[in-house]
């Protein structure tokens, strides 16, 4: 064999190898997407049963205020409840929308940017439940008393002590927004509350967040 013959058994080699590696690369980011997939599945899954839940709270809701119109203490609370039931509602088809909307075929970079929107989509969403149930606790006593025991919160509990909650309620948002701006910085720094804040966003789109950057890295090498 002499050296062109043998140069040009080196180039196959290398041709070859370079197709086995982009093969091997390709079955890895492949298994590797699968993986992200599947947590993404889930948050869609238990998302989708919240909600059915949720639609019936709904329900619930609007045959309550029907039962009630010509009662407007009661009717009243139980359709801003049922205004709080129906963007929480709205607010999970958006996240299982954006669990399933997302194409796996297009580049890393631009499926964590969806991911990111969808985790900021979700920590927002029980940001906007622990501020609604600061308000949603007085009327909720009310709609609550009335339908499950037949007894009249106004009487029971008296007017004043129903709107001194309201107003308690109604006070603790401004409070907790100035505490966020006050500490928000001191407080981001702590690894306690990245942690928890990072578990705000579920643990399935923390799962699918870590398999996504171990692809990102694995593209870079």
């Amino acid at each position: 064999m002499d050296l062109d013959e043998l140069k040009q058994k080196w180039a196959d080699y290398d041709r070859k190898l370079e197709t086995n590696i982009r093969l091997n690369r390709q079955l890895l980011m492949a298994t590797n997407l699968n993986r992200v997939r599947s947590p993404l599945r889930r948050v869609a899954f238990f998302q989708s049963l919240e909600a059915i839940i949720q639609f019936g709270v709904v329900v619930v809701l609007g045959s309550f205020i029907y039962d009630q119109i010509s009662a407007p203490r009661f009717a009243l609370p139980a359709a801003a409840l049922d205004v709080f039931a129906i963007a929480i509602l709205v607010a999970m088809i958006r996240q299982i929308a954006g669990a399933l909307q997302i194409n796996y075929d297009r580049p890393i970079a631009v499926i964590q940017k969806q991911l990111a929107d969808l985790r900021v989509l979700r920590i927002r969403y029980i940001q906007g439940i622990f501020l609604v149930a600061t308000l949603a606790w007085t009327p909720l006593q009310i709609v609550a008393l009335k339908g499950f025991w037949g007894v009249d919160a106004y009487k029971s509990f008296g007017a004043a002590y129903l709107v001194a909650n309201l107003l308690v309620g109604l006070a603790i948002i401004p409070l907790a927004v100035w505490l966020s701006k006050k500490f928000g910085d001191r407080m981001g720094r702590s690894p306690f509350l990245q942690r928890f804040m990072r578990d705000l966003a579920g643990y399935n789109l923390n799962a699918a967040t870590g398999f996504l950057a171990t692809i990102s890295e694995f593209e870079k090498e």
